[in-house]
């Protein structure tokens, strides 16, 4: 089962597994907007927070990353015992998962890209408070979110495709007609030029004629 929860701020939203071999999952099914969180250095969940559209990883509000921090730390044998524990998190995609580790261990593409935060003591009200909005889903539900998230970036990149393919067909189309029209004021002229000079000569003819 994978477990979620929400934040007070009900932009955001986090999960975690039941066990090592979800974390699994999580980790194979994240998405580029999730945010990873563990205890430094200590067994514990994996938990991750969805960040909402427009918002990044230095704009977590402090009391939603207080509660990713505690919501670690409570699921932490030893942390969750211990004072001024240490949490560790980064975005899922400096997430680095070698072929050699072990179930649920993880390591990252860039070290210099973790972020801490430290917890000075368990909060059972929040704590509390999160745990009153858990709902439990199925682990299919992961990979199935994600395919679908796929599906709708996929229809999306495609649109936009197609709006950029129709955006330069009206463009080369429009700077045709410039182009034909550029080129039929020159051929006016020109005639206009040629029927001077006629003109020119015929006077000049009826002169030489009288």
């Amino acid at each position: 089962m994978v477990f979620f929860y929400s934040s007070i701020d009900k932009r955001f939203v986090f999960y975690m597994g039941r066990d090592k071999h979800e974390n699994e999952l999580l980790i194979k099914y994240g998405w580029k907007k999730d945010v990873w969180f563990h205890v430094d250095n200590l067994s514990s969940a994996h938990v991750y927070l969805r960040l909402p559209k427009g918002v990044k990883i230095a704009d977590i509000p402090a009391e939603v990353l207080e509660e990713c921090a505690q919501l670690v730390k409570a699921n932490s044998i030893k942390g969750n015992k211990e004072k001024n524990v240490k949490i560790v998190y980064t975005m899922w995609k400096n997430l680095h998962k070698r072929n050699s580790m072990e179930i649920g261990q993880i390591g990252f593409h860039d070290t210099k890209k973790l972020r801490y935060v430290k917890v000075e003591a368990r909060k059972n009200e929040i704590v509390n408070r999160i745990n009153k909005t858990k709902e439990e889903k199925d682990s299919s539900y992961i990979k199935k979110s994600w395919e679908e998230m796929k599906r709708k970036q996929r229809a999306r990149e495609k649109a936009k495709k197609k709006k950029e393919a129709e955006a330069l067909k009206k463009k080369i189309q429009v700077e045709k007609e410039k182009a034909e029209l550029r080129e039929y004021k020159t051929l006016d002229l020109e005639e206009g030029d040629l029927n001077t000079d006629l003109k020119m000569t015929a006077e000049e003819f009826e002169d030489d004629f009288m």
